[in-house]
Parts: C-alpha cells; structure tokens; sequence
C-alpha cells in the first residue's frame, strides 16, 4: 500500500475527517469479492467468507470509514446486479470493468472463466456485508450456522486481540504499533486456510512488511535458542535465553 497518506494517513488524529478510501483499498474489496465467487465455484457455497480491514485505532474513525466502504460496496452490488449477466458487463459499467482487470490481475484464469466468476458473483453479491467490530458496535458481527456470512469487517484492538474472523481470506492493514506483542497479535492472516491458501491476500505498506518480518526473525531465533535447550539437556536457568531487541 503507498496511496493511504491522502484518504487514511497513517499519523491521524480521533477527529480525522474521510471523504474517500485509497485505491488500493477498492482493489482490495474487489479481490474480496472475487474470492467469495471463486469459493462458491470450487464447491465452498455454504463457507464463510471475511475480509478484515485494520487502518486506526480510533472507534470515530472506523465508523467513517465504515461508511465510505458500505457506499462504495453498494455502488459494485447496484452494478453487478444490473449488468452482471450481460454479455459486455464489463463496457456497461466501470466497477465491473474494475473487477474485471483485478480478476486478470490476480486469477488464474485457467480454473473458471471470467462469465463463470461474474455469473456467480451477481447471484452472491447482495449476501455481501460491512460489519464494524468496536467498542460502540451496535450491530453485531455473526457467523450463523444455517448460512454462510461474507463479511468485510473493519475495527481496530477487538479485532487485534483475539476476535476471530471466520474465512479471513484478504486483510488490508495500516495499524502503526511499535510493539512486538501486539503486532504479533495483529497478525491474523496466519493459520490454516484449506482450499483457498492461493486466494489470501494482505495489504500492508512496506514499513510494516519489514516489522513483520523484524519479529518473525526474532521469533524464529528464539525457536532455535529452544531447540538448543533441548539438545543439551539444558534448563532456561543455565541458558541465557534473549529476544532480539529493535
């Protein structure tokens, strides 16, 4: 992600005003909805589907941003369902023209055929929600067991600390923290995603990219230092044990 300064800065304030979401976060919703076609069409139609979006820590600022993103989201469901299942849907309608080059962007185009994906996506995308996940939420995230959720999910520490977010298949991330637990924390696009592992996407700026990494090395060496530990017979007592400092 490099286009957040304008619409979503990462240095805001609680009072910070949003009129528009970055590009990358469209693409990023347009990725989402292609996922939950290309599930449906590999045989996951009663799986639950999320996307989570992260950009402050500020409750104010979600709800704004939960705005921006039901509009535009609305704007994509107005046009699937009106041109979805024409023959030139994409030269009807620019939000389709858009799903369209994200689908040649980052889709195997040998498994389904684009009028396979859109054909599915135009009966699937009014299931499609925002939820907010804070502490002033009014409606509540649910995953029912009668029928699937496809969510697009945005909060900040509820969802940072161990809210679980069934499907997690694209994550866009801005969240600044300089502290090693709590990004760890907010690391939640790891774990097991059976069937759909090639679907996952995170959007992230470089600068987390690299504190991420910075953590799963010391992480990692820490591991090693364990594993040492118990080749020699070793207590943590007789072993200086330390975790890389940043």
């Amino acid at each position: 992600v490099t286009d957040n300064e304008y619409d979503l800065p990462t240095g805001h304030k609680k009072d910070f005003e949003i009129s528009s979401i970055p590009n990358s976060l469209k693409e990023a919703i347009q990725v989402f909805l292609l996922n939950i076609s290309v599930r449906n069409l590999r045989g996951y139609a009663n799986t639950h589907n999320s996307m989570l979006v992260h950009a402050t820590r500020f409750t104010a600022v979600h709800q704004k941003i939960a705005i921006e993103i039901t509009n535009y989201l609305e704007c994509i469901k107005d046009n699937v369902i009106a041109y979805g299942k024409l023959i030139n849907a994409k030269d009807q309608s620019t939000y389709i023209q858009d799903l369209w080059d994200t689908y040649i962007k980052y889709f195997n185009q040998d498994e389904f055929s684009w009028e396979e994906v859109i054909n599915t996506l135009t009966d699937r995308v009014n299931t499609i929600l925002t939820r907010e996940v804070h502490q002033k939420t009014t409606v509540p995230l649910e995953y029912r067991k009668d029928i699937p959720t496809n969510a697009i999910v945005i909060g900040g520490t509820s969802l940072a600390r161990g809210y679980t977010l069934e499907g997690l298949s694209v994550s866009y991330f801005l969240r600044n923290t300089v502290f090693y637990d709590t990004l760890m924390q907010m690391g939640r696009w790891f774990g097991y995603r059976s069937g759909y592992e090639d679907l996952c996407k995170i959007y992230m700026p470089y600068s987390k990219i690299v504190d991420f990494a910075e953590i799963i090395t010391a992480t990692e060496e820490l591991m090693y230092d364990f594993q040492l530990i118990a080749d020699n017979n070793m207590t943590p007592e007789k072993f200086g044990l330390a975790i890389r400092q940043n």
